[in-house]
């Protein structure tokens, strides 16, 4: 009985094993992706092309890079779970690529907080006929695509004195350029808990600078700073 007992244990580990291992992704062409898992390798066309990808923070989405000619800028409008992906494309069926409805383009996602944070820059007028280019970061929920408003969320028909304001709450104009996010900056937290609208990383000292709570829509203050520096939480604990 014991024997049985163990032997179904070792069976669930390796199942487990086998079903939690990470899917990597290589483009092959600019519609067609390769899925890895284990050893097992799957060629997936998409129902649309596709410039380039890059992972979310937490590895289990792609976001996708479209080139717009008219703006002359690579953007990332589009994404998917890596995990559905590879099941449509083990049941011979094309992978379908998830547009940002807004036409934002997405900086990370979170399966944990399932929420993803969104990049846009827009023109407004500053008198007369003279324009001007603002930059404003969303968070929104990944099931609905409808947006969590934060202190920093700048609405299209914000003044110009009122979005400065906002932006000014997470370090001013000078906002990610998403076209040149290093690989390790930091954007939601492992636990989908907390944002980082600018981004961090953990080859920083001042790591916990500009961190948000999802559940308050506050940036956390100096006593939470001192409780987590007290509890020896470090950087790689809350992002990776």
């Amino acid at each position: 009985m014991i024997e049985k007992n163990i032997l179904g244990i070792l069976l669930f580990l390796s199942f487990s094993a086998c079903f939690s291992q990470e899917i990597s992704a290589s483009k092959t062409s600019n519609q067609t992706l390769t899925l890895k898992k284990g050893e097992k390798s799957l060629s997936c066309t998409s129902e649309v092309p596709f410039e380039s990808f890059r992972y979310s923070g937490d590895r289990r989405f792609l976001l996708f890079e479209y080139f717009n000619k008219q703006l002359k800028t690579p953007l990332f409008l589009g994404f998917l779970k890596l995990s559905d992906a590879y099941d449509r494309c083990n049941n011979n069926s094309k992978i379908k690529i998830n547009r940002e409805p807004a036409g934002d383009n997405i900086l990370d996602i979170s399966e944990a907080g399932k929420i993803y944070l969104t990049y846009q820059e827009d023109m407004y007028s500053i008198g007369g006929s003279a324009l001007h280019s603002r930059t404003y970061i969303s968070v929104k929920h990944l099931d609905t695509s409808k947006e969590i408003f934060f202190p920093f969320s700048v609405r299209r028909r914000d003044s110009e004195r009122l979005t400065m304001k906002k932006v000014d709450l997470i370090g001013g104009p000078n906002l990610i350029d998403i076209t040149k996010i290093p690989g390790k900056t930091h954007i939601i937290s492992k636990d989908g808990k907390y944002i980082v609208p600018l981004g961090t990383s953990c080859s920083s000292e001042e790591f916990y600078k500009g961190i948000w709570n999802v559940e308050t829509k506050k940036e956390i203050s100096e006593k939470e700073i001192a409780e987590l520096t007290r509890k020896g939480v470090r950087c790689e604990d809350m992002f990776g």
